[in-house]
């Protein structure tokens, strides 16, 4: 290791003379010098130090935008679930209060009911109606009874249709009309309160829809629902059939149901 020299020079300074003391006196403090180590300059360990400062930020950026990731996902998960225990919590209140039980625990208790003649499920009322009429006029009738051709929301309620559906079915071709056109716009199916129907939760028969009527006289722009051989697993549910709105056909009406305190 290299040695330099210090050298610190003379200092001279002035003090008071004291009474026996000749004039201009002055003291004197002579050179001293010390050695001091010189440490090396080292390249290498300065260019090791900063790569290493950047791999240290480079790491550390990397995982942040992994956490956040994770995090980005955890949320989704989250709200995902949310919902789904949010619909099914829904869907338990409104089966919870299906029907009142009979006196005397029914008594001041409120619950929803249906009229005669209409069938309850989910906190909804159906109406089956077994006379024939076209698309339109079954429309019509459901409105003079207060509701709409069905609209259907979930798989639930698909599977509750469809059971009912098969139970009233006299052959493969009496089926029902539910509440889903594409009459405005061909291929944009829509509901009768405007809404648009939810892909995931279509249950069109394999080839379906396929615009086509019979005798091809029309355009195929109305749905009707029904399928009487049951399979088993998920084809059954797959019931909905596009054909001429004209069609005489079942239909299925519905409305909400009413909270009736009973006594």
């Amino acid at each position: 290791m290299a040695e330099d020299d210090v050298m610190y020079t003379d200092v001279k300074f002035n003090r008071p003379r004291a009474e026996d003391e000749a004039p201009g006196a002055e003291v004197v403090y002579s050179n001293v010098t010390m050695p001091r180590t010189k440490h090396p300059v080292c390249s290498k360990c300065a260019i090791d130090a900063q790569q290493a400062g950047q791999g240290i930020r480079s790491k550390v950026t990397t995982e942040r935008v992994v956490l956040l990731v994770i995090i980005g996902i955890l949320v989704v998960t989250i709200i995902a679930l949310a919902d789904k225990i949010n619909s099914k919590l829904k869907m338990d209140t409104a089966n919870s209060r299906l029907t009142c039980p009979p006196p005397p625990e029914a008594k001041n208790l409120t619950c929803l009911k249906c009229e005669a003649r209409w069938e309850q499920h989910g906190g909804n009322c159906y109406y089956f109606s077994t006379s024939k009429s076209s698309w339109t006029d079954s429309r019509r009738s459901c409105t003079d009874l207060g509701s709409d051709l069905v609209k259907i929301d979930s798989r639930e309620e698909q599977v509750f249709l469809i059971g009912r559906v098969r139970d009233l079915m006299k052959d493969n071709q009496d089926k029902f009309w539910i509440g889903l056109t594409d009459s405005k716009e061909e291929g944009k199916w829509l509901w009768m309160d405007g809404s648009a129907l939810d892909q995931s939760l279509s249950f069109w028969n394999q080839t379906q829809p396929d615009n086509k009527s019979p005798a091809h006289s029309a355009e195929a722009d109305c749905v009707r629902m029904g399928k009487k051989e049951k399979k088993g697993g998920s084809d059954d549910l797959k019931s909905w059939f596009d054909t001429s709105c004209k069609r005489p056909q079942k239909s299925i009406c519905e409305k909400t149901a009413k909270l009736s305190s009973s006594v």
